[in-house]
Protein backbone atom coordinates (compact mmCIF):
# COMPACT_ATOMS: atom_id res chain seq x y z
CA UNK A 1 0.00 0.00 0.00
CA UNK A 2 1.21 3.52 -0.74
CA UNK A 3 1.97 5.92 2.14
CA UNK A 4 -1.10 7.61 3.62
CA UNK A 5 0.05 11.11 2.66
CA UNK A 6 0.12 9.92 -0.97
CA UNK A 7 -3.44 8.59 -0.55
CA UNK A 8 -4.55 12.01 0.72
CA UNK A 9 -3.04 13.75 -2.32
CA UNK A 10 -4.50 11.11 -4.67
CA UNK A 11 -8.01 11.56 -3.23
CA UNK A 12 -7.79 15.34 -3.59
CA UNK A 13 -6.66 14.95 -7.20
CA UNK A 14 -9.47 12.48 -7.87
CA UNK A 15 -12.32 14.28 -6.08
CA UNK A 16 -11.15 17.89 -5.79
CA UNK A 17 -11.55 20.13 -2.73
CA UNK A 18 -13.65 18.63 0.03
CA UNK A 19 -14.38 19.00 3.75
CA UNK A 20 -11.75 17.50 6.04
CA UNK A 21 -14.29 15.05 7.50
CA UNK A 22 -15.19 13.66 4.05
CA UNK A 23 -11.53 13.35 3.09
CA UNK A 24 -10.79 11.48 6.33
CA UNK A 25 -13.65 9.01 5.74
CA UNK A 26 -12.56 8.42 2.15
CA UNK A 27 -8.89 7.81 3.03
CA UNK A 28 -9.83 5.74 6.11
CA UNK A 29 -11.96 3.40 3.95
CA UNK A 30 -9.04 2.86 1.57
CA UNK A 31 -6.60 2.17 4.42
CA UNK A 32 -9.00 -0.18 6.22
CA UNK A 33 -9.75 -1.96 2.94
CA UNK A 34 -6.10 -2.95 2.75
CA UNK A 35 -6.04 -4.20 6.34
CA UNK A 36 -4.64 -1.10 8.06
CA UNK A 37 -6.07 1.49 10.37
CA UNK A 38 -5.95 5.28 10.38
CA UNK A 39 -6.59 7.05 13.68
CA UNK A 40 -8.00 10.55 13.25
CA UNK A 41 -5.04 12.00 15.19
CA UNK A 42 -2.58 10.52 12.68
CA UNK A 43 -4.67 11.83 9.78
CA UNK A 44 -4.69 15.35 11.27
CA UNK A 45 -0.90 15.26 11.75
CA UNK A 46 -0.48 14.25 8.11
CA UNK A 47 -2.76 17.10 6.99
CA UNK A 48 -0.76 19.57 9.05
CA UNK A 49 2.50 18.29 7.56
CA UNK A 50 1.14 18.52 4.00
CA UNK A 51 -0.10 22.05 4.68
CA UNK A 52 3.21 23.19 6.17
CA UNK A 53 5.07 21.75 3.17
CA UNK A 54 2.80 23.70 0.82
CA UNK A 55 0.97 20.77 -0.84
CA UNK A 56 -2.50 21.51 0.50
CA UNK A 57 -4.47 24.42 1.92
CA UNK A 58 -7.17 24.17 4.61
CA UNK A 59 -9.67 27.03 4.61
CA UNK A 60 -12.74 28.25 6.39
CA UNK A 61 -14.81 27.12 9.31
CA UNK A 62 -15.90 24.01 7.39
CA UNK A 63 -12.19 23.13 7.03
CA UNK A 64 -12.22 22.64 3.27
CA UNK A 65 -9.05 20.85 2.12
CA UNK A 66 -7.72 21.58 -1.35
CA UNK A 67 -4.54 21.07 -3.32
CA UNK A 68 -2.26 24.03 -3.85
CA UNK A 69 -1.80 24.71 -7.56
CA UNK A 70 1.63 23.96 -8.90
CA UNK A 71 3.89 20.95 -9.39
CA UNK A 72 3.64 18.19 -6.80
CA UNK A 73 7.05 16.83 -5.93
CA UNK A 74 6.71 15.17 -2.51
CA UNK A 75 10.08 14.54 -0.92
Amino acid sequence: MMPVHHLIIAELIRKGAMPEKDLYESVRRIVEGSGGELPRSQFLKLLMTLELRGFIKIEGTRRIVQLVKGPLNPS
